[in-house]
């Protein structure tokens, strides 16, 4: 049983690609998200609420669903180093567009309600995944993570602390990818039925902390605020970057709780720090550390246009790379159980979000 879910490279006993492989395979997958930049732009397009990162990850989902695979594994360094590297990065630089006036704006439901959803989301899920699903713990554990904090990174990160497989690891993020997915094109179709066809008085504000409260990865959650308006993805990335901050302190409190017999003791023998300390979200720190900046007015106002451009190719490059690797057999093939409960949890986040968000917001 592996600690952390290696890559094929690794696993082969392979050396991982060179940085000049990984930047000359990015080079087409930059071009096509440049032009999801070009497309999104254009006024019948924007009329329809697509932004760049959606268009981006539309096409990549057409790509890798319908191309066979050995054209688009030669493109595997950069459609890993977008998913990546440039993924974090361009989380990191969304700062740029925020201060931390932003934050005080959203008020203590900003902070209040993906707390909230995070642990509720947590304890229901390993609750039925363990007592009614039959599923271990360890399955239910990483399954409710990736649906509670922050996606498939959760996942990954909490698959090293609580010691699953490949198998699982891959279940649990397939299973994210599936109904996050589902919910980066829903979210934006809940916000108009819900105050053009309902009339309900949903603010783009309230509708953004609940977006960013109850949605998987962090660039779905920048996708769908987009779908809705530039104000409802700021409300949502910093809710967002509320429980992407809270996963540290998660993987802290599953490494020290407490497990009877032998299992428990070997665990407490090896707990595994290192890989706690490796799997914080690091860009996470570097998004607040870009606010800062942005709130000190140290970032001169004629550089904000390329950066935001910039920042926007970077997100784009993300999402093409995340909709190329998703392939809805695999993703159907999945497993029954892990599948029952991400949708579950995908009803619960939806609707319970949705009730605290009408309480506290």
């Amino acid at each position: 049983m592996s600690s952390t879910p290696s890559s094929p490279a690794v696993s082969l006993g392979i050396a991982p690609p060179s940085w000049s492989t990984r930047l000359l395979t990015l080079v087409p997958l930059g071009f096509i998200a440049w032009l999801a930049m070009v497309f999104s732009a254009h006024p019948a397009i924007a009329k329809l609420g697509m932004s760049a990162l959606t268009l981006a990850m539309f096409a990549g989902m057409v790509a890798g669903n319908t191309l066979p695979q050995r054209w688009l594994t030669p493109l595997g360094p950069g459609m890993q180093l977008a998913r990546q590297q440039l993924l974090r990065l361009g989380v990191a630089l969304y700062g740029l567009r925020l201060t931390f006036g932003a934050i005080i704006d959203l008020g203590p439901a900003g902070v209040l309600v993906p707390l909230v959803m995070l642990v509720s989301t947590m304890l229901v899920g390993i609750w039925i995944g363990s007592s009614l699903l039959g599923l271990t713990r360890r399955e239910a554990i990483l399954v409710s993570a990736g649906s509670a904090v922050c996606g498939a990174a959760a996942a990954i990160a909490v698959a090293s602390v609580v010691r699953t497989d490949d198998r699982q690891t891959a279940v649990a993020v397939a299973t994210v990818v599936l109904f996050g997915t589902a919910g980066m094109l829903l979210y934006p179709y809940l916000f108009e039925l819900a105050t053009q066809h309902l009339h309900w008085a949903v603010s783009e504000r309230v509708f953004g902390i609940y977006t960013g409260a109850t949605l998987h990865e962090v660039a779905q959650v920048i996708a769908a605020g987009k779908m809705v308006s530039d104000a409802t993805a700021d409300a949502a990335v910093v809710t967002k970057m509320v429980r992407v901050l809270a996963l540290g302190p998660l993987l802290l409190v599953l490494a020290l709780w407490p497990k009877g017999g032998a299992e428990g003791q070997k665990s407490r023998a090896e707990r595994p720090w290192g890989a706690i300390l490796k799997a914080v979200p690091w860009f996470a720190v570097g998004f607040v550390a870009v606010m800062a900046v942005h709130s000190a007015g140290l970032v001169p106002q004629e550089w904000k246009p390329s950066l935001l451009a910039f920042d926007n190719w970077l997100l784009a490059c993300a999402m093409l790379a995340i909709g190329l690797h998703t392939r809805i057999g695999t993703l159907l093939r999945a497993g029954r159980k892990p599948l029952l409960l991400a949708g579950l949890l995908f009803l619960f986040l939806m609707v319970s979000g949705a009730l605290l968000c009408a309480a506290v917001a």
